[in-house]
């Protein structure tokens, strides 16, 4: 079964995409309307990072290897975010609203936040600047509110037809040439890519900054 989103299912390697340093991993499961996932940073990738498979013995590993992991490699002042990301497919009816085109703004469902255990995502806002989202010919875009260091964000991102989830595909992401001034006009630059197999993911993030290792990763 395929899950429709960012990041494939499973843990994937985050790695920077000019020099191929080792930035961290997300490990993802299935929950409500698309994907929880868990990312762990060893510094800001400063919106330039590319999503690749993981090894082999990492591609098996279970929720609970994941934690292990990340208390064994855990370094003080390391990211560690929780994302639900909800994703809307071009045609799909969610909640009454066949997305046909994208809601205006003041019509978009608001973002899910997961519950945060026990109680910094990878993106950060750009003061207008755009993300690219790279795959093989096609490109996306992703609009932020907020960014890494803020206790929570909020990431909007328009996938183009025929994405494949990163870590089945790579992925790269990277700052952008086109701006937009709000949220409304990235949804209007949006509407222009937007056609069967398009999707639309908003991400609600929760975002640890800290020396020690968080509660229940």
């Amino acid at each position: 079964m395929t899950i429709t989103g960012l990041l494939t299912l499973g843990a994937v390697e985050v790695v920077d995409s000019k020099t191929q340093e080792l930035l961290g991993y997300a490990y993802t499961v299935a929950q409500g309307k698309g994907q929880l996932q868990r990312w762990l940073l060893f510094r800001n990738p400063k919106n330039q990072f590319e999503i690749r498979s993981p090894s082999e013995s990492m591609a098996r590993w279970s929720l609970e290897d994941w934690r292990r992991h990340v208390a064994d490699s855990w370094r003080p002042n390391a990211y560690y975010v929780w994302a639900q990301a909800n994703v809307y497919e071009y045609g799909v009816t969610y909640d009454g609203v066949t997305w046909n085109h994208i809601p205006p703004v003041n019509d978009l469902p608001q973002p899910s936040f997961p519950d945060r255990p026990g109680s910094s995502y990878q993106l950060d806002y750009l003061d207008g600047k755009l993300l690219d989202v790279l795959q093989e010919d096609g490109r996306g875009r992703a609009y932020v509110v907020r960014g890494l260091d803020d206790e929570s964000s909020i990431e909007y991102w328009s996938l183009p037809m025929g994405y494949q989830s990163a870590g089945i595909a790579r992925v790269e992401v990277a700052v952008g040439h086109e701006a937009a001034a709000s949220l409304d006009h990235f949804v209007q630059l949006c509407q222009t890519s937007w056609g069967p197999g398009s999707k639309f993911v908003m991400t609600g993030c929760l975002n640890y900054h800290a020396t020690a290792t968080p509660l229940a990763p």
